[in-house]
């Protein structure tokens, strides 16, 4: 139950409109931002589990002394205190600007009841009593960082609590010995409530919330080539009137991590959560799939469905290239792409585009070795348009033609090739297998970077200049 409370401090950590990423070093790829009616939400959220958790709060034993007349001094002890009430009566959670977050409680009240015992020298007496608690009021102070590994850090900077009345009702044996001196008593329960609670705070803090961030992953791997990097590279940014978390928000390859040869670029509410991811993102990813090979694939005659009017052999394209048939008859052609570099995903307002320029090369298959004889290689550019979509808890996309394959002929063993035919060959193949299967691989998407058992709902997704802005709420 206590990690989920700790969960709404981390939400506020983690969860932060792009407003801007800041200049410097190095520049957020993703940044989260958390509005203040995202931050009334947390407040409720945490209300809420509050109330379950007080009652099962230890209250710790406390004791004194005080004198009657002859007998002298008299010790006391009051123990086994139970809180069987805890009233929230007022609760804010404010953003302190450049320094955190700031959680208060005001005129609550509690009610206690526990045992008590009185020693003087070999007589002991002993009974229960019941404590009436008003007005606590406890404001909370926490400082937000981030530490080397780039997770997020909470510290308590400030604590302070009071109380404005208690009232004890002692009973048992000769118990109006105790009621005499209620006021002295009340007042070194007070004061001791007074001294355990920030005290209980900040051992909170330190015990719970802070071993639960170290466990944070920064690190989310996506398949077998890639992962993500979402280390923190600033410690959060907060207003009054937002907190925004910038993430690196960086794809790397599994077997090696070198940095991208790129930067993320700089900074150019109905919600209450927003995301902002920059082109860097998904440039990233580009990026290590295709250091990694895997945007180079082999078309082969089996990738064509068997529908399709042209197959890979070189009977079929004895119209594009006629003398094919002659020099290599009854043989499988292969088609290897390659991009010339990793494409690059381009945002302005309202649309997203990718315009890649890919190398192909034609083999003809010899039947009876496994050489392959080079054949003519191939320009291809297109446009491309790509969709995001986001659900509870992940990013995807998909992508459509923007504009058809356009063909160049780069380099040929053959005299003639009929490059127009060709590329009506291309189009027709990219449009019912290449797509697709782009798609498949799209709608996986990767993880955002959210705390457990939190999720998005009333998604809205908006297309800007270099980046993409994701409002939502929170389940």
């Amino acid at each position: 139950m206590m990690a989920r409370l700790y969960r709404v401090v981390v939400t506020l950590l983690l969860l932060a409109e792009v407003s801007g990423f800041e200049e410097g070093a190095t520049n957020p790829g993703f940044v989260a931002r958390i509005t203040r009616k995202g931050l009334e939400y947390a407040r409720r959220f945490g209300v809420a589990i509050l109330k379950k958790e007080l009652s099962t709060i230890k209250l710790p034993d406390f004791s004194g002394s005080f004198k009657v007349g002859w007998i002298k001094s008299v010790s006391y002890d009051f123990y086994r205190l139970t809180i069987h009430c805890f009233e929230l009566r007022n609760s804010d959670l404010r953003l302190r600007p450049r320094q955190g977050v700031r959680a208060s409680l005001s005129n609550n009240y509690m009610f206690v009841s526990g045992n008590w015992k009185v020693k003087k020298a070999f007589v002991t007496l002993d009974g229960t009593f019941d404590v009436n608690v008003d007005g606590i009021s406890i404001s909370v102070s926490l400082k937000l960082g981030k530490d080397q590994s780039g997770r997020p850090t909470a510290s308590v900077a400030h604590c302070r609590n009071s109380i404005g009345h208690i009232s004890v009702d002692i009973s048992g044996q000769l118990s109006w010995i105790l009621n005499l001196f209620h006021e002295r008593i009340e007042n070194n329960f007070k004061n001791i409530l007074e001294q355990k609670i920030c005290e209980m705070v900040r051992k909170s803090t330190t015990s719970h919330l802070e071993p639960y961030l170290r466990t944070l992953p920064v690190i989310s791997m996506i398949d077998q080539v890639a992962g993500i990097d979402y280390s923190l590279v600033d410690a959060p940014e907060v207003t009054s009137q937002v907190l925004d978390t910038p993430f690196k928000g960086e794809f790397f390859g599994q077997n090696w991590h070198s940095p991208a040869p790129f930067d993320a670029p700089p900074k150019k509410h109905d919600h209450m959560v927003y995301f902002a991811v920059s082109e860097y993102v998904f440039n990233t990813a580009s990026w290590v799939y295709h250091q990694a090979g895997h945007m180079n694939f082999t078309i082969q005659n089996h990738h064509i469905p068997l529908d399709s009017p042209i197959h890979l052999h070189t009977s079929s394209f004895r119209a594009i290239i006629p003398q094919l048939a002659r020099l290599y008859p009854n043989m499988e052609l292969e088609l290897e792409t390659s991009p010339e570099s990793a494409p690059f995903l381009m945002f302005t307002p309202g649309s997203v585009t990718l315009m890649p320029v890919i190398d192909i090369q034609a083999f003809a298959v010899l039947p009876t070795s496994s050489d392959r004889k080079p054949l003519f290689q191939l320009r291809v550019t297109t446009n491309i348009s790509a969709t995001i979509s986001v659900n509870s808890d992940r990013i995807a996309g998909s992508v459509t033609t923007g504009s058809k394959l356009k063909l160049e002929l780069k380099h040929s063993n053959i005299r003639f090739i009929n490059v127009e035919l060709m590329e009506a060959i291309l189009n027709y193949y990219a449009l019912h297998t290449l797509y697709a299967s782009l798609n498949a691989k799209l709608e996986e998407g990767f993880p955002l970077p959210l705390p457990r058992d939190t999720h998005l709902n009333s998604l809205e997704l908006q297309v800007h200049e270099n980046f993409l802005l994701l409002g939502a709420n929170l389940d």
